[in-house]
Order: structure tokens, then C-alpha cells, then sequence
């Protein structure tokens, strides 16, 4: 067998020879042969022939080498790029991992009624940030919670925020009034009214909380805290107070507002009515005094966030309560409409205080009849009647004839000037116009033209007219300030601003005053205030609007004391019958409370009193 050839590199050749050198061949020196057999009993296997490198290790070795220096070269390249050229983001990144920011919300302003009674306030809350279903989400959890979690050191404090829950000790009651506090949306957060806003954040969403959201809202705080690896905090390094939102006073007076909840919430119960509205406000200043929408809610479910299936309801309910029918509802007004063709009829000279028209129960218009509300139900006719007697009898066929008289186009110059079929302006968000309409509106909506009997119908609030409550408390509130109407608003401390003024003489206004001051006395139509000690004025209304089981909306517009008013007092029920039977019992006992000698000191007794000089925005 073979020998296998140990091959132990090309140097151990010369180290081999010096060592024989040094020893020596035999004497008489090696014979031809013998060198090999001696290198061999040395050094087995070992052959010198054998000892040059192949050149696939050369090449091994080279790939290998240029490997090395390609990786070192992207490492490199890698390093430059982490270190230099984005060396300044990634240091702020790994800042942003030791450092974090959280915001302290600002607390918003309290909102007060005029005599001091808190309507929104705040109670200390923490929001906790968090994702669900890649959807940013925002809950309120208590102190008790949040403390417990900094206790322990909880990662979930990272994500919480200082903040405050909004409060509304009166609830339904107000909540068309204060309105309510809701999680800003997408399409808000969108708007460039918004665009200092932050998802989860909480704006107004209605009522005076959404009109004075920047008033309110105040300017955030915040703080810079340290963290180690794990997210939990070593250090605040930085702390930047809020600065609370500004407190505001409202006009309305919490008491009459409660007052008036209750007597509306009773009226719908009896009339077996859903839905009612109900406005007042200084005639003199245009202050409102109370504003009440039914049915209604509790806004503290909105603002706490803490059930969907509540809210979810409020919002599907057939009945809307979320719905501000005082400046969001239209409704056909009825006879409280015809204070316009009264002045509309006065301003054309055409018609003087002491004209009169007979009323014969029935009159025709081709082959169409119109007929007065009082023969229908008693088959009577009036006699002969001039403006106030008409008012006071909220004659139909006297408001014909003027109709007729006057024509379409003075009738909707009127309502225009007194700003029906526009906003008054009120400082609450969903103001509507209503509707007063026109040749060219009918023309457009209908492919119709204007009919005589169009007319007719308008001048007694029918057909295609539509007013809010709020749009007529405005003409009462007209008539009451003797020719002057005020821009109705809820800021306490705002100067009262003039809409019109100077549209008709004195003298015409108070004829239709005095028409008006008929209707709650013997023989009007507000046969509930017969026996009512203080004077009042009115105007009933018992609206058509086209209900299968004819159903009719009740109205009464009312003010009081006639020679000194200090309140305006609009009532509407949705279906409720008859304005007379319905609407009016409740402004009644509204005034007997408003007026009653023991109100201010009740007033004092539970609110305490408020100076002038506390209602100030911004204190």
C-alpha cells in the first residue's frame, strides 16, 4: 500500500537541510541513491516537488479579501448616511423616545345665567389617548384611576392627558340653550375654523358652547417629561400652565327657563303632543330670557363620552331631539301672521285703522271659497269690523279683503323688512329662514304661477309660509317696542343691537298694539287670560299643516304689561289643537309666576345674588 505524502510547506525544506548540514552524511559521503532514503527516514512522505501553492486557493484568499472590503464599504456607507446625513432627525428621534410631551387642557370658561347660577362648569377628569382599529379614541377615566396607574408606574400614564369633564347641573332643561361638548370630527378637524385643533379633542357642537368655542375654549398648557427604555417616567423637565377659557353671562334667567320646561313638558303630556317650542325675551333690549325645545336631552351624555348606545339613540330618534325647534323648526304661523298684512295694510294707505269689512261667514274667489275660522265652527258671522276689532277676532275675512287690497308683493316686502324669511341673528348655530313665498319661489318649485287665492292664504299665515318661533316672537317684540325690533342674542353684557326701526309711524303700530291688547280681554280669542289681573297683549294662532287627522299646531305670541313690557313671550305646540286652549294657558301661568311678588326674593333665596359688575366676558 502506497505511502501517503505529507506535504508540510515550502520553508521546512531549508530548515531540513541545516539540520543535516549540521549533523553530516555519513563518512565517505552519500552514494547516489542513499540521499533520498536518509531524507525520508528523517522526514516520511516529504517531497519538496509538492510545496507550490494551487492557484484556486490564491484565488480563494482574493474573493475573500474583496468580500471583506465591499461589506466594510456598505457599512461604511451606512454609517455615513445614519451619522451625517441624517444624523439630525435620528437624534431627535432617539429624544423623542426619552422625551415626551403631554398637554394639560385648558379648563373651559363657566357659563352663567344672569343672576349668577352656574349652567357648565368642569370637574377634573384624565383623557387616555389609544388606538382602536387603527382609529385614534379618546376615553375619560377618573382621578382615582390615573393615580392609582402613576402609583404603580402604569405605561398607560404616557398616555394620559390632564383635562376636564364638562358639567351641565340643569340638563334637558338647558341643553338647547348651553348645548353640549363632542369629540371634534374629521371633516372639523378639515376646516380652517379648526385648524389648531387635534384629533380627541372636545369642541361645542351646539348651542352657546359651539357659538362662543374660542371664548370658551381657552389655550392649552403642557409638559415635557423624561423616560427611561421602558416608558416609565424618571423627571418632568418642563411645565407650561393652561390659561383658562373666559367665563361668560347669559341673558337668560335660570329660573323662568326651569319654570317654563316644566309648564311645556305638562301641556305636551295633556295634548298628547311630541314635540313643542317656546321663546322669550326683553322686548325692549332683545335679551332672551328663556328658550325651551322639547322633546330634549341630557347633554352630559355627550360631553362624558362614556355611552355610544345612548347617544346613538338620542341621534335615530324619529322626534329629533337634538332639533332646536325654536330657530331650527318651520312651521305655517297661522293668524299670528297677520300682524304683517295689519302693517302691511297701514304703511300702503290704503286701508285706515277705521276701515271696515263685513264679514258674511263665506267669500269667493272664482269658484273657490274662503271662509272665516268662526262660521266653520259656529256657522256666525261677525258683522262689520275694523283693524282692531279684526285683530282682536282674529277675523279671517278682514285679512282677505286687505290681502286683496294690498296685493302679494306688500305683504312679502313686509314680512321681509321684519326678517321673516331671513335670520334675526340670534347668537346660536342652526338659525333657518322659514319661508315667505314668492311668484318666482312658486314658479321655480312648482312650474305654477301665482294664484289670487295664494294671496289670500298668506295674509292669514297658510299656503306655502313658514315661520320659527323665534321669527315670530320677532314681530310681537316689534309691536310690544312700538316700532322697534332688536336683534334677539343670549350675551349678557353685549350692547342691544337695532334690526328695524322707523318702518311705520307710531300711531300705526299702536293700532295694531291695541288690536293686539283686545285679544287676551273679554270677547277675543285668548279666552284663558279673562280674568288675568295684569294687562296683556297677544295673537292666537290654530295652524293648518296638512295632518291626515287634521291636526292643527297651537300658537300664541304674547307681552306683558302692555304699557310697560318687560317680557315676549312666543309658544308653540306641534298638533296640539286650538292656540287659544293650548298654547295660551301656558303663557298664562307663566306670567302669573314671572309677576308674582315673591319671584325676586325666590330668585335670591336659591341663586343668590349677582352684582352688574360680575357679568363681565372674560371674568
Amino acid at each position: 500500500m502506497a505511502q501517503k505524502k505529507r506535504n508540510l510547506g515550502p520553508g521546512f525544506l531549508e530548515e531540513v537541510t541545516k539540520a543535516t548540514a549540521k549533523v553530516g552524511p555519513p563518512a565517505g559521503g552519500l552514494k547516489k541513491g542513499e540521499e533520498s532514503s536518509w531524507t525520508d527516514f528523517l522526514l516520511p512522505n516529504f517531497h519538496p516537488e509538492n510545496q507550490e501553492l494551487p492557484k484556486i486557493r490564491i484565488w480563494r484568499i482574493v474573493f475573500f479579501l474583496s468580500l471583506c472590503l465591499v461589506l466594510f464599504f456598505i457599512i461604511f456607507l451606512r454609517l455615513f448616511h445614519l451619522q451625517i446625513v441624517e444624523g439630525k432627525s435620528n437624534r431627535a428621534l432617539a429624544d423623542g423616545n426619552r422625551i415626551q410631551v403631554k398637554v394639560v387642557h385648558a379648563p373651559r370658561g363657566v357659563i352663567f345665567d344672569r343672576n349668577g347660577k352656574i349652567l357648565a362648569a368642569n370637574s377634573p377628569a384624565f383623557r387616555l389617548n389609544f388606538s382602536s382599529e387603527d382609529k385614534f379614541k379618546t376615553k375619560y377615566v377618573t382621578r382615582e384611576e390615573a393615580l392609582e396607574w402613576e402609583v404603580k408606574n402604569d405605561p398607560r400614564v404616557l398616555n394620559l392627558e390632564v383635562d376636564n369633564v364638562r358639567t351641565y347641573s340643569l340638563g334637558a332643561e338647558f341643553a338647547h340653550v348651553v348645548g353640549f361638548l363632542g369629540e371634534i370630527t374629521e371633516n372639523q378637524l378639515k376646516s380652517q375654523e379648526f385648524k389648531d385643533y387635534h384629533p380627541g379633542d372636545v369642541i361645542g357642537q351646539i348651542g352657546i358652547e359651539a357659538q362662543y368655542e374660542k371664548i370658551l375654549r381657552g389655550t392649552d398648557g403642557g409638559e415635557i417629561i423624561e423616560v427611561d427604555s421602558t416608558g416609565r417616567k424618571l423627571r418632568t423637565l418642563r411645565h407650561q400652565a393652561p390659561i383658562p377659557g373666559q367665563n361668560i353671562y347669559l341673558s337668560i334667567d335660570a329660573s323662568l327657563q326651569e319654570k317654563l320646561f316644566e309648564l311645556m313638558k305638562e301641556a305636551l303630556s295633556k295634548s298628547g303632543s311630541c314635540c313643542a317650542a317656546a321663546v322669550a325675551e326683553d322686548p325692549t333690549s332683545g335679551k332672551i330670557l328663556a328658550l325651551v325645545s322639547l322633546p330634549s336631552f341630557d347633554p352630559n351624555v355627550f360631553s362624558q363620552n362614556d355611552n355610544d348606545g345612548i347617544i346613538s339613540e338620542i341621534l335615530s330618534r324619529s322626534d329629533s331631539p337634538i332639533l332646536n325647534r325654536v330657530i331650527g323648526g318651520t312651521y305655517p304661523p297661522g293668524s299670528t301672521f297677520k300682524i304683517i298684512p295689519a302693517l302691511a295694510a297701514l304703511a300702503s294707505g290704503k286701508i285706515s285703522p277705521d276701515t271696515v269689512f263685513e264679514d258674511t261667514g263665506v267669500m269667493y274667489l272664482g269658484s273657490y271659497r274662503f271662509s272665516n275660522w268662526y262660521f266653520n265652527q259656529y256657522g256666525k258671522t261677525e258683522g262689520f269690523l275694523n283693524l282692531t276689532k279684526a285683530i282682536e277676532r282674529s277675523n279671517d275675512t278682514y285679512f282677505y279683503k286687505i290681502a286683496q287690497i294690498v296685493g302679494e308683493g306688500s305683504l312679502v316686502d313686509w314680512a321681509g323688512k321684519l326678517n321673516l324669511g331671513g335670520k334675526l341673528g340670534i347668537d346660536l348655530p342652526g338659525e333657518e329662514t322659514g319661508l315667505i313665498p314668492t311668484n318666482e319661489w312658486k314658479q321655480n318649485n312648482f312650474r305654477q304661477p301665482w294664484y289670487p287665492g295664494d294671496t289670500l292664504h298668506m295674509a292669514i299665515g297658510q299656503g306655502f309660509v313658514l315661520a320659527t318661533p323665534l321669527q315670530i316672537l320677532g314681530i310681537t317684540s316689534y309691536i310690544a317696542g312700538e316700532g322697534i325690533l332688536y336683534k334677539p342674542e343670549l350675551l349678557l353684557n353685549d350692547s342691544p343691537k337695532i334690526i328695524a326701526s322707523n318702518l311705520l309711524s307710531k300711531e300705526h303700530v299702536a293700532k295694531v298694539k291695541e288690536g293686539m291688547k283686545l285679544v287676551p280681554q273679554a270677547g277675543g280669542t285668548a279666552w284663558p287670560f279673562f280674568s288675568f289681573p295684569i294687562p296683556t297683549a297677544g295673537k292666537t294662532g290654530t295652524a293648518e299643516y296638512g295632518d291626515p287627522k287634521g291636526k292643527t299646531h297651537a300658537w300664541y305670541t304674547s307681552f306683558a304689561p302692555v304699557d310697560d313690557p318687560k317680557i315676549a313671550l312666543t309658544v308653540l305646540v306641534e298638533g296640539g289643537g286650538e292656540g287659544s286652549s293650548v298654547a295660551a294657558p301656558i303663557v298664562k301661568e307663566v306670567y302669573r309666576w314671572y309677576f308674582s311678588p315673591d319671584k325676586n326674593k325666590l330668585i335670591q333665596d336659591v341663586y343668590g345674588s349677582a352684582t352688574e359688575s360680575g357679568r363681565v366676558l372674560g371674568e
